[in-house]
């Protein structure tokens, strides 16, 4: 099932490239928002260091609360005190979807 699934999964990158095309239109604009002034490493997975732990932890249920799945990630997976959340966008976001994202990110950080 695996194998079959993988390659499903091959088979659409190339029926269905709208998909790759529309996250990477995205992924710079959602950076952007959540991490103004900072470079862009080019992927899906945006990530926002927030250092402390309980922080990204305070930040990722805030999210959450508000319908966003967002994850805090921290020790052991990243280095003490560089705790972040984890933004994961898939093709069926909007650019409305990550003007909502930043702005509850906002409320949340009390930015």
């Amino acid at each position: 099932m695996i194998a079959a699934a993988v390659e499903r999964a091959l088979k659409l990158v190339d029926e269905e490239p709208w998909r790759r095309e529309r996250v990477l239109e995205l992924a710079p604009v959602l950076h952007r928002a959540v991490n103004p002034g900072k470079i862009f490493a080019g992927s899906q997975i945006v990530p926002v260091v927030l250092g402390d732990e309980q922080r990204a932890l305070e930040a990722a249920r805030g999210l959450q609360e508000r319908g966003f799945d967002v994850r805090a990630i921290r020790p052991p997976t990243v280095p003490e005190g560089t705790s972040r959340l984890r933004i994961s966008l898939n093709a069926l976001h909007t650019r409305d979807d990550v003007s909502a994202l930043a702005a509850a990110l906002d409320t949340v950080l009390g930015r």
